[in-house]
């Protein structure tokens, strides 16, 4: 969001004698609460890392979106929007917005862009041509596309949400008490919504019928916005300079940050946020982009402070790192039971490939019962692989269990008659080589 605040909000410091004394205010105020940060719940699991894309972005910090070509979309909330590659490759997409907020990629890949002191959303197709999409809101600034591309919009000054149709009509869609400057939303995958506050530490679950309701509270104060991957929300706490995670089921983890503001890069439970906000996902949803205000002190009368941000990203720990890891510590139990939850928890998340790739990893050490687990655990959750339970049937066959190999081949041979491994493996398997 983004819309005038007093001083102490750093996304409106304007260099001037008078900002480098509220900074300076601020920077005491952000150190006493750093020493006494809101405990957070468990954290991120081993293996998650945080690194600096674009380091110094001219402006302050609106929101971040990314499209399915893996190119991100940051907005400085004040006239530009800038377009990053994920090697951190900056250039300037759009100018000539208003306090660019919120924004979102539509189903055709444009950028539905929040104008917070225009009261409007901007459209911008892939080629940077601007068009208005809707007209007459409140500060708006969080946007989640719908699957007609139609979208709803947080209205932060008027503590509602908006519908925009295809055509640009705006209706409201919601309005609630609990909304104290609604920020951030996106959209489930069962057509819920879920909103984070600016101006409190609530999560909130809009029903697709506008209904509102309370959903979740994240430690530190104010939210910045949320995003969805691998089935699971994460959300920015703004003045908690954290990451969480959001079960469905509203259970809220650490994701990343110590809780003190800074620029640290490396492990996720290590590395420092600063005032984090925008917040998007991946295109394969193994990592999240986080944009962070970074305006360093201390600021002097000669170089009062320039707004600045920077591009953070967060990559999750791949499942076979995770299971290597409980391996290591807990044996086949723990590999089984960090597989067995990893999964449960990101429903729908394609693991096949890398998965076996592990096995293989276990199998070329001769650690033939480990790979075994592995390639069990694998066939499980692809039973109409031939390729899966291939790998099984060698690992079986490796370990001089002739039978199990057997059963293993002959289920990859039914799910792929041109398996010729296969013929040539039951071959030798039944004496006939």
């Amino acid at each position: 969001m983004r819309h005038a605040r007093p001083a102490r909000d750093p996304r409106t410091l304007l260099p001037t004698a008078v900002a480098v004394v509220a900074i300076a205010i601020m920077a005491i105020a952000i150190d006493a609460r750093a020493q006494t940060p809101t405990a957070p719940p468990a954290g991120p699991p081993p293996g998650d890392t945080v690194r600096t894309v674009a380091p110094a972005l001219e402006g302050g910090v609106g929101g971040v979106a990314v499209d399915k070509l893996g190119l991100i979309y940051v907005a400085d909330f004040g006239e530009q929007v800038f377009k990053i590659t994920p090697d951190g490759r900056v250039s300037v997409f759009a100018r000539g917005l208003y306090g660019a907020s919120g924004n979102a990629i539509d189903g055709q890949g444009r950028l539905l862009q929040s104008n917070f002191h225009g009261d409007s959303v901007t459209r911008i197709a892939r080629d940077g041509t601007q068009t208005v999409a809707a007209r007459g809101l409140a500060g708006p600034v969080g946007i989640a596309v719908n699957p007609d591309d139609s979208f709803v919009v947080c209205n932060c000054r008027g503590n509602s949400l908006s519908r925009v149709d295809a055509s640009g009509t705006v209706t409201p869609f919601a309005s609630s008490a609990l909304f104290t400057c609604p920020n951030g939303i996106t959209r489930g995958p069962d057509g819920t919504y879920y909103v984070v506050n600016y101006s409190d530490a609530r999560v909130l679950k809009v029903s697709p019928a506008g209904a509102v309701e309370a959903f979740a509270v994240l430690p530190g104060g104010g939210n910045g916005h949320i995003t969805s991957a691998g089935g699971d929300l994460y959300a920015t706490s703004f003045q908690g300079h954290r990451i969480y995670r959001i079960s469905f089921a509203g259970e809220v983890t650490l994701v990343a940050g110590t809780g003190t503001a800074g620029e640290r890069d490396g492990a996720a439970m290590e590395a420092t946020f600063s005032w984090p906000n925008g917040i998007a996902a991946g295109p394969a949803g193994d990592r999240l982009y986080v944009n962070d205000f970074v305006n360093r002190f201390p600021p002097t009368l000669a170089a009062p402070p320039a707004p600045r941000s920077s591009l953070r990203q967060i990559t999750f720990a791949t499942l076979p790192a995770l299971m290597a890891k409980a391996l290591a510590a807990d044996g086949l139990d723990g590999l089984t039971t960090t597989y067995e939850d990893w999964k449960a928890r990101h429903a729908g998340a394609y693991t096949e490939l890398d998965v076996n790739a592990f096995g293989y990893r276990l199998l070329g050490a001769d650690r033939i019962d480990e790979a075994i687990a592995v390639f069990t655990l694998n066939a499980g959750s692809y039973p109409n692989s031939a390729n899966v339970h291939d790998s099984l049937g060698e690992a079986l066959m490796k370990a001089g269990r002739k039978a199990e190999a057997i059963a293993s081949y002959e289920r990859s041979l039914t799910l792929n008659p041109g398996n010729d491994n296969a013929v040539k493996m039951l071959k030798i398997l039944r004496g006939g080589a």
